[in-house]
């Protein structure tokens, strides 16, 4: 029983590792065109980038919650080698990098489009840059993590 549910909760983990990612995958453009655009349609397409960041911060907290959960079903620090020890340490990094660094950047990006002020060319471009290295940074650590989650099975580890 405690083996299938482990399983369960590692598809789970899977599907919504893979969620995170691909929402980021076109955060930073978005953001780049919110930059660019001006009006009424920087501040829908700030707003529904706004939508995306929230689903993101969902489904690394998901993420998070059912790879621990795994991680203990499966027999914890006993059971699990250095590569998994690692990749708990990566997954709370990448959690911190979702709650401390792209969600509060897409915040300002959203004030900045609209309060239209005359410094708001500055917040907006700033804001852009944390996006863009906030997920460039997440989705190196979430590959590094898929190399980490296979490495005994690969490199023997």
């Amino acid at each position: 029983m405690v083996y299938t549910l482990k399983w369960v909760f590692v598809i789970l983990h899977i599907i919504t590792a893979g969620a995170w990612f691909g929402l980021g995958l076109r955060l930073s453009a978005w953001a780049r065109k919110t930059v660019e655009l001006s009006g009424e349609p920087a501040r829908v397409m700030a707003e529904d980038g706004q939508r995306t960041v929230k689903l993101m911060t969902i489904f690394i907290v998901l993420t998070a919650v059912f790879s621990v959960t795994a991680f203990v079903l499966g027999g914890a620090f006993a059971a699990y080698g250095p590569a998994y020890h690692s990749s708990l340490l990566l997954m709370l990094l990448l959690l911190l990098d979702q709650v401390l660094v792209i969600r509060p950047a897409w915040g300002t990006l959203v004030t900045a489009v609209s309060s239209e002020g005359p410094s708001s060319g500055e917040i907006m471009t700033s804001a852009k840059k944390r996006i863009a290295i906030g997920t460039g940074v997440g989705h190196l650590m979430w590959l590094i993590l898929l190399v980490l989650m296979f490495a005994n099975r690969l490199f023997g580890i």
